[in-house]
């Protein structure tokens, strides 16, 4: 309710807002409705109908009207105990909650409005949970991978001062190394936390597919030049470009080729297909290594979610670029999944959307090129 004070509008307080309680609240509604209604008997039975004389009776109206009032307070008191129990728990839970406690849950049989509330709120305090939890784990996850070069770097620095090791370009390279790791650990994590908030933008042209896995086969190449692993397409001649962000769908490339070929063996094989699908095109980096459990499928796409621990810390991963790769895919309005069986290689597909038909004389949009909106 809104009154007027002074000349300015501002919200009143009613009666029924200066009691400090729902049940407080309730007896005094019922109260008031079981007096009103007593009075208003007794005045049409008394003067409307002449049933008996009022000023020879006020004494049981008076009477009828306290005993009235007493039990409908009692009874409302104690139904109301059991309508609110609900909020009282919650008001409890939220107490809880405000100290870090994100697992104070509310049990109620209520199916009401208060159960609805009930149920919203133990699904937030669920997603809180979870999401504490990812905070967690991403605090210690990010903190050991700093770690680790850091302390790298730190041991050699140490070994010079101390005159243990040499200045000679073996210790400094790999000190470089080291470096470069955390530089790129950093500028991932900064890449991921953009794409997830949205700040990125897309600059979406017509993509052909084909340049561009040759072009990234070319870099993978340079970047694990050991031999042993081969790399391969089978791309279709008639494939549709994607209506993308090239240099995002670049870096999602690199990293699903850089993915399959840390893990797939000497002798294996790395390809790449694709093939248009109800207005996208679907494309897939398979590869020949050991595979992925079923266990551990749902989490690839998880940040600093790793397989094998030892052996993709050992060769430079960081954990995250399944993460950044998801986050492209999504940003663009598509999908990427893992399809893996133990012993017989892992599968990722990615979906884009296939470039539309009408296009400038620059093979852009004929407006600006377009950005992620929210």
């Amino acid at each position: 309710m809104w009154v007027t004070r002074s000349g300015t509008s501002e919200p009143g307080v009613t009666l029924l807002q200066r009691l400090p309680t729902i049940r407080s609240k309730l007896g005094s509604v019922i109260v008031f409705a079981v007096g009103t209604t007593l009075l208003l008997v007794y005045l049409i039975l008394g003067v409307g109908f002449e049933v008996f004389t009022i000023g020879g009776h006020w004494w049981e109206l008076l009477l009828a009207g306290v005993l009235g009032a007493g039990i409908a307070l009692v009874i409302a008191r104690w139904v109301a105990r059991g309508m609110t129990q609900p909020l009282r728990d919650m008001a409890r839970a939220a107490r809880r909650m405000e100290t870090g406690d994100y697992s104070q849950r509310v049990v109620t049989d209520s199916r009401d409005e208060v159960g609805k509330l009930a149920e919203a709120f133990n699904r937030m305090s669920k997603e809180l949970e979870g999401l504490e939890l990812l905070r967690r784990e991403l605090v210690a996850n990010v903190s050991h991978e700093l770690k680790t070069p850091i302390s790298a770097l730190r041991a050699h620095l140490e070994n010079l001062l101390d005159g243990v090791e040499q200045p000679d370009p073996e210790t400094l390279q790999i000190m470089l190394v080291q470096s470069e790791r955390l530089g790129r650990l950093v500028d991932q994590l900064l890449d991921l936390s953009r794409l997830e908030s949205g700040d990125v933008p897309l600059e979406r042209e017509r993509v052909e597919l084909a340049p561009l896995v040759s072009q990234v086969f070319s870099e993978i190449q340079v970047a694990r030049p050991e031999p042993g692993v081969t790399l391969a397409d089978d791309l279709p001649g008639d494939l549709p470009p994607v209506f993308a962000d090239r240099e995002r769908v670049h870096q999602v490339l690199f990293n699903l080729l850089d993915n399959a070929v840390r893990f797939t063996p000497t002798g294996g094989r790395v390809t790449v297909t694709a093939s248009p699908h109800n207005g996208s095109v679907d494309v897939a980096v398979a590869d020949t290594g050991p595979g992925i459990s079923a266990e551990d499928l749902p989490r690839v796409f998880e940040r600093f979610y790793r397989v094998d621990e030892s052996r993709s810390r050992d060769d430079g991963g960081t954990g995250i670029g399944l993460a950044i790769a998801r986050s492209v895919v999504e940003a663009h309005g598509g999908r990427i999944w893992a399809d893996s069986e133990p012993g017989r290689g892992s599968t990722f597909t990615f979906e884009l959307p296939v470039a539309p038909a009408v296009w400038g004389a620059s093979g852009s949009l004929p407006e600006t090129s377009t950005r992620r909106t929210e």
